[in-house]
């Protein structure tokens, strides 16, 4: 068995144009930059990073310009990386609070003219709202300018392993929360 790891810290992203991936990371998301690169294309294949960050972390996200020189002629990005069928990025996610902080991610993104491209919507094959999927989580997606898939979401349900099912005090605090009687509505079992 490997160590444990303590989580998942930053991924870094390939990107067309560094400056309107920064617009919308930073201006949109809200993300701040904490260092930024232009480096020796003739050495590499990337001519500049930026290390963006939406936490205390120095980083959580990496934007790296691919040099002209680079660049795949006769490809396009994606215009929604979760849609397509070639090896890769299929989406990120950022965690929200609450739903209340969901809601306003939601009207933010509107306002911004961000596509939402799917959601919101309750990923669950039992909860009232659910949509007949897994997570148990509440969720929306949307795309950065390169096509990379971005989820928001909030309510992920926890999971106790010695029984491998979802907690069950989570579970219904979760049901209860959104207005609704647990004791109608079975529990999930995981099957871990």
């Amino acid at each position: 068995m490997p160590p444990e790891f303590k989580k998942l810290q930053h991924l870094a992203l390939k990107v067309r144009n560094i400056q309107n991936s920064l617009k919308f990371y930073c201006d949109i998301l809200g993300f701040k930059t904490t260092e930024s690169y232009r480096l020796d294309t003739e050495k590499g294949y990337q001519d500049s990073i930026n290390f963006i960050t939406c936490s205390n972390k120095h980083h959580v996200i990496n934007l790296v310009q691919i040099s002209e020189s680079h660049k795949p002629k006769d490809i396009e990005p994606p215009s929604n990386s979760r849609d397509t069928h070639v090896y890769g990025l299929h989406h990120f996610a950022f965690e929200v609070k609450n739903k209340t902080e969901f809601k306003k991610w939601e009207v933010h993104l509107t306002e911004n003219k961000i596509k939402i491209v799917k959601g919101p919507l309750v990923h669950s094959p039992t909860h009232p709202e659910g949509d007949g999927s897994w997570g148990e989580n509440r969720a929306l997606y949307f795309c950065d300018p390169d096509g990379n898939a971005i989820e928001i979401f909030c309510d992920m349900a926890n999971i106790n392993f010695a029984t491998h099912e979802i907690d069950d005090l989570w579970f219904r605090q979760r049901i209860k929360k959104d207005g609704f009687d647990p004791l109608e509505i079975l529990k999930p079992d995981l099957n871990i």
